[in-house]
């Protein structure tokens, strides 16, 4: 299985409605899509999401660095697996969005040479999620019309996205739990958008009014650690590290200072399923659980992370609702949903076969 050449391109996909948090603003999911083309014919399907106030990575970086990591790629034999996953990883400093891209290609391509799919191949499990889904920040009354929405479509957990506004947040969060009643799980991401003060001022609210708020999500800023863990240490609920746990470095520094409750592990921070599995091993050997997330990103990325999530009981949420968030997939293959039922496929690898409104950018190795 010798390497030819790597494709990039850009999709692009429209929402069913307008993605909004304390970060930003969109419309649509914007990815670069790398294939990876053997001498024998198979190919890998990759995806990178472009979320540049998160990873720094915008689409132009992501190209570039794929350019770079892809050239050193040309050449080499699949079977190579782990060299060539740490190749990707040295190749370029940060990147981490475009390192997922060919990382979650290589599993594509490894995992159809073992004629399994990417679930069994990574240790198997029970092929269905039951995901979550996102709330938008938007007015309360338009909040609490899309929760009811998705609570109608089966959906039994809801994350909702605040930190624009702190007493607003407050009311967001009292109006959609009076709409949608008590059965029904309720998480709140912050998406940096708090300061330690504001952050335990609204938590205590939370709990005064028996709001029965699960988890609070990220509520201070990525890199202030310290007042992260201020807020954990005097919070009345579980706070979950995001953009302060992008990598294996960061969550041994969060587990060593006991700064947060829980880490949410997504492809895009940590640079590809190879670079998950260690963080995921170290939050579970320190019980500490984790969340499955994902940028706003295709349904190639939700593929591969659906299946780096199959069978691992210390996964407490899986975010993984882009694909119920988007107009129509243009993915042929790979996983499904059904309300809050995300299936995965039988067939190898991802179980993509095609992907349509590719905008090829380039071509490595022709």
């Amino acid at each position: 299985m010798i390497i030819t050449h790597i494709e990039i391109a850009k999709l692009q996909i429209p929402l069913i409605r307008p993605f909004i948090t304390a970060l930003r603003y969109t419309e649509y999911v914007e990815d670069i899509v790398v294939t990876i083309k053997t001498l024998d014919g198979l190919q890998g399907f990759g995806s990178a999401a472009s979320t540049p106030v998160i990873t720094g990575d915008s689409q132009e970086s992501i190209i570039g660095a794929l350019q770079i990591i892809a050239a050193k790629l040309i050449g080499k034999d699949v079977s190579n697996f782990e060299e060539l996953l740490l190749l990707i990883q040295n190749s370029v400093v940060n990147n981490t969005s475009a390192k997922a891209a060919l990382d979650i290609a290589l599993h594509d391509l490894i995992a159809k040479k073992m004629h399994q799919p990417l679930y069994k191949f990574l240790g198997g499990g029970k092929p269905q999620l039951k995901i979550l889904t996102t709330v938008s920040v938007k007015s309360v009354a338009e909040m609490v019309e899309d929760a009811k929405l998705f609570v109608s479509q089966g959906f039994e957990t809801l994350k909702i996205k605040v930190g624009l506004n702190p007493q607003e947040d407050i009311q967001r969060l009292k109006a959609i739990r009076q709409a949608v009643g008590n059965d029904i799980n309720i998480l709140s991401d912050a998406n940096q958008g708090w300061s330690s003060k504001s952050a335990l001022q609204i938590i205590d609210s939370l709990t005064s009014n028996q709001l029965g708020i699960t988890m609070v999500e990220q509520p201070v800023k990525a890199w202030d650690y310290e007042n992260l863990k201020f807020v954990r240490d005097n919070s009345s609920i579980p706070i979950f590290a995001d953009e302060s746990a992008f990598n294996l470095r960061d969550v041994t520094k969060i587990i060593a200072n006991q700064m947060a409750d829980g880490i949410n592990i997504k492809l895009m921070k940590s640079g590809g399923l190879y670079q998950s599995r260690p963080i995921y091993d170290l939050a579970t050997s320190h019980n500490l659980p984790c969340m499955a997330g994902c940028m706003l990103e295709s349904p190639i990325g939700v593929a591969a992370m659906a299946s780096f999530v199959v069978g691992k009981s210390n996964i407490q949420f899986v975010d993984l609702d882009p694909i119920t968030m988007i107009k129509s997939n243009p993915v042929i293959g790979g996983v499904t949903v059904d309300g809050a039922l995300l299936q995965l496929p039988d067939a190898a690898g991802l179980g993509i076969s095609s992907i349509n409104g590719l905008q090829i950018i380039s071509v490595i190795g022709e």
